[in-house]
């Protein structure tokens, strides 16, 4: 037959009982308040240490009363309040006549209602009563000069792996007691998981144990998490209060004003310690109002607070706490949106900090300790925004967070959450801006990584929705989508396509902020692929880029410049300006620029001929290992080189920076002639066979291809080397090869 009986036993107390014991037995201390959060245990625990006491006790419950003169009935009550008729009203005056200076304790239990109204006579009392000590039970101190404040903690939720934890042991004698076959079939490891969720607090798992018994640990630690009601007390003599993680944290709530709900509801939201200042950006609230309600919790036992390293307090709140406010949030849906969405726009502002942080070298330390911070929570407001159709928000969250996404390595994932998101909105009926906006921000991104042919799919769309319904687009959205696109095209060699868009959205059209960045990128954009022997034109443009204040910017635009240097046939220039950007201070704040700048090394190098294949391969390599164990989106067709089997790989930034600068610089004597390097590898190839006196197969078959492609690169050849016929380009390579270098 089940046991139906609670056991009274206290679980892991004894720490605690031994030191209220001492406190009480002080001669010294007169005032002892238990204190602690709801449902912690201090009254229990308060009653076993007066009760093994040698003095007198008398104990009062003063949960149901709510005023000063009715609390000091129920003491004199307690206290054996005379038959007769007396005309003094129940005070603390007549409370001091009643007790004299007999020796007792009095445990004024559960006094949080009329903490104030008992601290205003409490003085007079003890100080007419010489043998009396009073020990209250409140979840906030009594403000009284003579007064001991004993913390009650919650029980510990930490297991040494071969015993349960003393908070999981409560939970499963709980359990065992009353439902017997359910504590045999309970999984130990979730019965841990909902003594967590509840932060050790004996009354939550006590509501718990009844829900386990009844729906199992499975669902009742998913019903924890949603926020869902568990089942109440079944237990007549437990007080209403304690039959719910509700009812238990509201009771001594009733004065808790609309502001100081909200920054609760605010620090419950996130996973981890919140500061005062990062409570104020994400509230969206300033000055000391916040900071009194902060002190307001804190007093209230509803929060715990610390001091950082940076010297500001940190707020913490208890998983029992946190599981009311779920339920809060999720009973009231209203609320539930209001508190999320101030909360994204904190979270925005946050996120704008971070970018300003991480720009700054001063700033990095404090950027990278944000964004450790508030990751996960910044990952779960956006997925609740898009999951509520807050598709706006959720894109300039995104966006305000790109450099974010890339010095964690989660560029991808960040990719892969604006794409879910472009669905939604493709499959209801949203504006076409959003599905612009998502675009855009796609398309910026793979333009930022290099993935050009990406950048191009996803811009198109964005431009040539001017052309449908202006009225129907963001017109700054589509003049950046515009100017991006005009790169993207610059960047896979369709330079005339660059300027016709130029043209449309030009430098002068751009915003405020933009202008000085649109028209450097103009400029390069203008140079165009044929070869520059005027070193003053790219190296001005080098040296305006070099001094832009952004230092994305910086690096984007001289990153650029050195790849249209490549397209010009001018490596040792492109070189130098590679060289540049690795230069820059603090390189891993830059990541993906850095890596940019080694693949455009390799790239250098590998136009400089086959005796610096080595130096090519290396970084090649480096670049790709680089971008994979970063989680950087890769550039397709860039997969590691063979031969970097034979060479070793260079997989750490610093060292692969520290590497390409190692290498001397081209010059132009190491470029061999200059009208060959108008042509290709593979147009060179043909070009010097042609020489030989080959015929189109006998080309064909020495280097592996088709007899039409062979024919394909000749005539590429004779454009380029302005040859009419095939003498005329055997004449031509016979004279450059002679050259002297």
């Amino acid at each position: 037959m089940p046991e139906t009986r609670r056991s009274p036993v206290l679980v892991g107390r004894a720490s605690q009982l031994a030191d209220l014991r001492e406190l009480v037995l002080d001669q010294n201390i007169r005032l002892l308040t238990v204190t602690g959060g709801a449902g912690v245990g201090k009254s229990r625990l308060a009653a076993t240490a007066v009760r093994n006491a040698e003095s007198r006790f008398i104990s009062v419950d003063l949960a149901e009363t709510s005023e000063g003169e009715q609390a000091w009935g129920t003491i004199l009550d307690a206290l054996g309040r005379p038959a007769e008729p007396h005309t003094t009203p129940p005070g603390p005056d007549a409370v001091a006549a009643r007790i004299g200076v007999e020796p007792m304790i009095l445990l004024a239990d559960n006094c949080d209602l009329v903490a104030r109204d008992l601290a205003a006579g409490l003085s007079a009392v003890l100080a007419r009563c010489p043998g009396l000590t009073v020990v209250a039970t409140s979840r906030h101190a009594l403000d009284l000069y003579q007064e001991v404040l004993y913390l009650v903690p919650p029980l510990s939720i930490a297991s040494d792996g071969s015993e349960a934890s003393p908070a999981a042991q409560l939970l499963w004698n709980c359990v065992e007691t009353r439902f017997r076959d359910a504590a045999i079939a309970a999984d130990r490891s979730q019965l841990e998981q909902i003594a967590a969720e509840l932060d050790g607090v004996p009354v939550g798992l006590e509501l718990a144990a009844t829900a386990v018994g009844r729906l199992g640990a499975e669902r009742t630690l998913d019903r924890i998490r949603s926020g869902q009601q568990l089942p109440p007390s079944p237990f007549v003599d437990v007080p209403s209060r304690h039959r719910s993680i509700r009812a238990c944290v509201e009771w001594a709530l009733s004065d808790l004003d609309e502001m100081g709900l909200f920054v609760l509801l605010h620090v419950a939201a996130s996973s981890v310690l919140t500061d005062l200042e990062e409570v104020l950006l994400l509230s969206g609230e300033r000055g000391d109002p916040i900071a009194g309600k902060l002190a307001e919790l804190v007093d209230r036992s509803l929060l715990d607070h610390s001091v950082a390293e940076n010297g500001h307090y940190t707020y913490a709140i208890s998983g029992f706490t946190r599981s009311f406010c779920r339920q809060l949030l999720f009973e009231d849906r209203v609320l539930a949106k209001r508190v999320r969405f101030r909360r994204a726009e904190g979270l925005r502002l946050l996120a704008r900090e971070i970018t300003r942080l991480l720009a700054e070298p001063d700033g990095r330390a404090e950027a990278l300790r944000l964004i450790d911070r508030w990751l996960p929570d910044i990952v779960a407001t956006v997925r609740y925004l898009i999951d509520h159709d807050a598709y706006r928000d959720a894109i300039e969250l995104l966006s305000e967070l790109e450099d974010v996404w890339i010095e964690r390595g989660l560029l991808a994932d960040a990719e892969a959450i604006v794409a879910t998101l472009l669905a939604a909105v493709d499959s209801g009926a949203h504006p076409p801006t959003l599905m612009a906006a998502g675009r855009e921000l796609l398309g910026r991104w793979a333009l930022r990584s290099g993935r050009f042919e990406d950048a191009k799919r996803l811009l198109a769309p964005v431009v040539s929705a001017r052309n449908t319904d202006t009225r129907r687009t963001d017109p700054g959205l589509v003049h950046r989508a515009g100017r991006a696109l005009a790169q993207v095209h610059h960047e896979t060699g369709k330079p005339q396509r660059a300027r016709t868009l130029l043209a449309r959205f030009p430098s002068a059209a751009a915003s405020p902020a933009e202008q000085p960045v649109a028209a450097l990128m103009e400029a390069v954009i203008g140079l165009g692929d044929v070869p520059l022997e005027d070193d003053e034109t790219w190296s001005a443009l080098r040296d305006h880029a070099a001094a832009l204040p952004r230092r994305r910017d910086r690096l984007t635009v001289l990153n650029t410049l050195g790849r249209t240097l490549l397209r010009a046939r001018l490596p040792h220039r492109a070189l130098e300006v590679f060289h540049l950007v690795l230069r820059t201070p603090e390189p891993v704040m830059s990541l993906l620029e850095m890596v940019t700048a080694l693949e455009g090394c390799a790239r250098a190098y590998d136009a400089a001929g086959v005796e610096y294949s080595e130096q090519t391969h290396r970084l090649s390599a480096a670049a790709h290992w680089i971008r994979a164990s970063c989680s950087l989106s890769r550039i397709a067709g860039n997969s590691a080189d063979p031969a970097v089997s034979t060479i070793g790989a260079v997989l750490d930034i610093d060292e692969a920076i520290a590497y390409a600068l190692s290498i001397p610089l081209l010059s132009r004597a190491d470029l061999g002639s200059p009208l060959l390097s108008r042509l290709t590898k593979r147009q060179l190839e043909t070009a010097l066979l042609v020489a030989e006196g080959m015929t189109n197969r006998m080309i064909a078959n020495r280097l592996g291809i088709a007899e039409w492609t062979v024919v394909n690169h000749l005539r590429q050849v004779m454009t380029r080397l302005d040859c009419p016929s095939r003498l005329h380009v055997a004449l031509v390579i016979e004279r450059e090869t002679q050259q002297p270098a």
